[in-house]
């Protein structure tokens, strides 16, 4: 029987059941997150009709989807998930190669980005590339806690600190709970540190404080890597100052499994240690709490970064392509 490719919108959320369960066991499998949170969320809007994408049916069945949203004149392919079987890859370029058409054909849209751990950089980058994108290979890397190196660059509790206020001196720093009074001052942090990295080619979020803010409020607030760990999500003030220098993001995706959506020093500060701290005194809180792994994404041409996780203990246990393409200009 013919394969097609549908409107997302014509099927109701029982229809994609089987399917999304199939992309839990795959979450939970290859990326060590738990999925069910967001295929909750996913099925109420295929049952509300608030999701733009297709459905790839064969067999009278519906064996892949892929969804899209709108950001201002940026489109996000949200996500691309098909059947593991042996077509997968082929399908998976059918539900593709329509997204990015109806994405570009868009008017008014300037840019198209795209993260889809689902697939090697290598299964998707010829179609990608028939488009236009330029192509970035990402890795997720995870560390095991209780078999991490103990640094020398251990911080020291505060004398004023409890054993669950995760407060902790180092130096002219002090290391402190993230709470939202310091969302402006991170967004601003983000902005600064990340202008010409590479990673503000992958997500343009980074490249303006509005965007950036944006990005704080989806990991810190709306759940959108999973669930915010308050007792370990961190920030670094320097005291002399009062000066926010550095944060540490925290989620849990799994009871086990922890993970990093976002890990920044300001330029201002770097060199002083605040990365190693801040990730040590976050582990330690994941450890009293249950965590047994700690999780993270980063960007393969961030050489530096990657070293840093690896001196640390982390290991890539997989790799996934990111994707961006800028309209030309007239």
């Amino acid at each position: 029987m013919a394969t097609e490719v549908v409107d997302i919108r014509h099927f109701g959320a029982g229809d994609f059941a089987a399917l999304l369960e199939a992309e839990s066991i795959a979450w939970a499998k290859s990326l060590r997150w738990d999925y069910t949170p967001s295929a909750r969320l996913i099925a109420a809007c295929l049952a509300d009709k608030r999701l733009s994408g297709y459905a790839l049916v064969s067999d009278q069945r519906i064996q892949g989807y892929s969804f899209f949203l709108y950001e201002d004149q940026k489109g996000l392919i949200g996500n691309l998930f098909v059947e593991p079987n042996g077509s997968f890859k082929e399908h998976a370029l059918i539900l593709l190669d329509h997204v990015i058409e109806t994405l570009k054909a868009t008017p008014g849209l300037r840019r198209v980005e795209a993260q889809l751990p689902h697939f090697g950089l290598q299964d998707l980058e010829s179609c990608f590339e028939r488009h236009q994108f330029v192509a970035y290979l990402r890795r997720f890397m995870a560390l095991r806690l209780k078999r991490r190196p103990r640094s020398s660059m251990l911080l020291a509790e505060s004398p004023h600190a409890t054993s669950r206020s995760s407060s902790t001196a180092l130096g002219n720093f002090i290391i402190e709970r993230w709470e939202r009074k310091h969302d402006e001052a991170a967004a601003q942090l983000l902005y600064h540190a990340y202008r010409g990295h590479i990673d503000g080619e992958i997500n343009d979020q980074y490249r303006s404080l509005q965007g950036s803010l944006r990005l704080i409020e989806n990991i810190v607030h709306l759940r959108g890597c999973g669930e915010n760990v308050p007792q370990a999500s961190l920030v670094a003030v320097h005291r002399p100052t009062g000066k926010l220098a550095g944060i540490l993001a925290l989620t849990a995706v799994r009871p086990t499994t922890a993970h990093i959506p976002q890990i920044a020093v300001s330029r201002e500060f770097q060199r002083a240690g605040l990365g190693i701290g801040l990730m040590e005194a976050s582990f330690r809180e994941l450890e009293r709490l249950g965590f047994e792994e700690v999780s993270l994404t980063v960007t393969d041409l961030n050489a530096n970064a990657v070293r840093f996780y690896k001196r640390l203990g982390f290991e890539t246990f997989r790799t996934f392509g990111a994707f961006a393409w800028n309209r030309p200009a007239l």
